[in-house]
């Protein structure tokens, strides 16, 4: 293993494929949108040991639509985990060729298994957005068709949200590290990871619900006792007062100060929530880690050092 900080950088689904209403869904579009994505990145894989995890909510809800007949949406992330790896792979291969990038470590995708509690209230409570921005019309068509469905709104248009139980455990902890100590840059839980059951013999049943990619990588980044965690997602900072009058951003804020403000409600679920959450469940076990929320758009150079996103310490 190479003697440089670790870090952990979890992109949103949004930056391997946007949600926006319309928006085309390709392989190729996706190479093409992940490509931007790890440009603004590619400073991170000469300076630091590099983790990547991603989301894959857009894609999931494409999928699962596709597939008849239906199908846990677990084996969905298992499916959408072996396409988003497979273009971010090929984005960054690419962006060397054409950069004539020198020296930089190559990337190995790891299938992660992470263990969930049966009698977790998220499968009945949905809270994870799935799929692309709907219309009113298409929110009719899918009720139609799924009478059981629940919808939030986002951006413009609204999204399908399913059930998201809470990570418990990465059960195979060990292949991340062995690629990381072979001076390769893992992409790890993709889609948070395929969630499972673990029956009395140890053995995985696939389960139906998508896990929250920022959670799992919280549980990662805890692992490795990583020195950075870097969350990357469509907003440029962490607001309070979000789209309201007293909507004000913030650069850099404490563990405290942010945990409070989860309590009260300032951070909704399934957007900034499990955001902010999950950089409080890291710096409670790495107390001297730092995490930066950003811009999934944004050079990670301004994220590093503090002129964009925000900076989250424990205090």
């Amino acid at each position: 293993m190479e003697n440089k900080p670790l870090i952990i950088v979890a992109i949103g689904g949004n930056g391997i494929c946007p949600s926006d209403p319309g928006a085309e869904m390709s392989f190729t579009a996706q190479l093409i949108h992940t490509k931007r994505t790890l440009w603004n990145l590619i400073s991170l894989f000469s300076e630091f040991q590099v983790v990547i995890t991603h989301g894959n909510g857009p894609q999931a809800g494409l999928v699962y639509e596709q597939m008849i007949p239906r199908t846990p949406f677990g084996v969905v992330t298992l499916i959408t985990t072996s396409q988003i790896s497979s273009a971010i792979t090929r984005a960054y291969e690419e962006l060397i060729l054409e950069n004539n990038l020198r020296d930089l470590p190559p990337m190995e995708p790891v299938l992660c298994w992470v263990e969930v509690d049966p009698h977790d209230p998220g499968f009945v409570q949905p809270s994870k957005p799935v799929g692309p921005q709907l219309s009113e019309d298409e929110v009719a068509t899918l009720s139609r068709r799924h009478p059981d469905c629940r919808f939030t709104d986002y951006g413009t248009g609204k999204r399908r949200l399913i059930g998201s139980p809470r990570p418990r455990k990465i059960l195979n902890l060990k292949d991340i590290n062995e690629v990381l100590e072979d001076g390769k840059v893992p992409i790890a839980l993709g889609g948070g990871g395929i969630p499972v059951l673990l029956d009395g013999h140890g053995r995985r049943e696939i389960t139906n619900g998508i896990l929250d990619k920022d959670l799992s990588s919280a549980l990662l980044a805890r692992d490795l006792s990583v020195e950075v965690f870097l969350l990357l997602t469509n907003e440029y900072c962490v607001f309070t007062g979000y789209r309201t009058p007293a909507q004000k951003r913030h650069s850099r804020i404490t563990a405290s100060k942010a945990e409070n403000w989860l309590a009260s409600g300032e951070f909704p679920p399934g957007s900034m929530g499990p955001k902010v959450e999950a950089a409080l469940q890291f710096l409670a076990a790495n107390p001297n880690g730092r995490v930066i929320i950003g811009h999934v758009e944004e050079r990670v150079e301004k994220l590093l050092d503090g002129t964009s996103g925000t900076t989250i310490r424990a205090g």
